[in-house]
């Protein structure tokens, strides 16, 4: 079965392209990719994990200008709007692993696959692995992006003073990209 991600989650990347329309984006993208989006998106509809991968590593790449803490800032505004969408059944008060927890549970909706595994370690201490399907193009930007969504999972699950970073990365050389969190 080849991966897929929900329209919910595609449609997003779709909006970022379309709406920055003075960028070249048929220099990243193949025809295929650029017709997808005129489509209509149908948030209950699975789409290609390999498109959606592509149109994040081009986001990136243009509208995030390659810099790492502005996919960070995506991070946290989208963990904002979860976090208010799903009030009760996301964050956890006093409980930033539930709240992971919870998050990884959240995240089945949208890929037909394990797109992160979580390692806990004791109350204030976890690791989480992203899959290495994100590929080298794309694996950076959507890592700095998760690093930011968990951080502000943690932060709003009522943590204090919570430590984010990288204890291997793929685009780097290594096997996996691996994010530690502690508080």
């Amino acid at each position: 079965m080849s991966k897929q991600v929900k329209g919910s989650l595609f449609v997003e990347y779709v909006r970022m392209i379309k709406k920055h329309k003075h960028i070249k984006w048929d220099e990243y993208l193949t025809p295929h990719e650029m017709g997808l989006l005129d489509e209509i998106i149908l948030s209950s509809q699975w789409y290609p994990y390999e498109i959606f991968r592509q149109y994040g590593a081009a986001i990136f790449r243009e509208i995030a200008g390659g810099k790492p803490q502005v996919a960070c800032a995506w991070g946290n505004e989208a963990m904002d709007r979860l976090a208010e969408l799903y009030k009760d059944n996301l964050v956890e008060e006093g409980g930033p692993v539930t709240s992971l927890r919870r998050f990884k549970a959240l995240t089945q909706n949208f890929f037909n696959f394990n797109s992160f595994e979580i390692a806990i370690h004791g109350d204030n201490h976890v690791e989480i692995a992203i899959d290495p399907a994100f590929g080298e193009e794309a694996v950076q930007g959507y890592s700095y992006q998760m690093l930011g969504s968990f951080q502000r999972l943690v932060e709003l699950s009522g943590a204090n003073e919570v430590q984010a970073d990288f204890a291997s990365k793929s685009w780097e050389g290594d096997p996996q990209t691996v994010m530690v969190f502690r508080w």
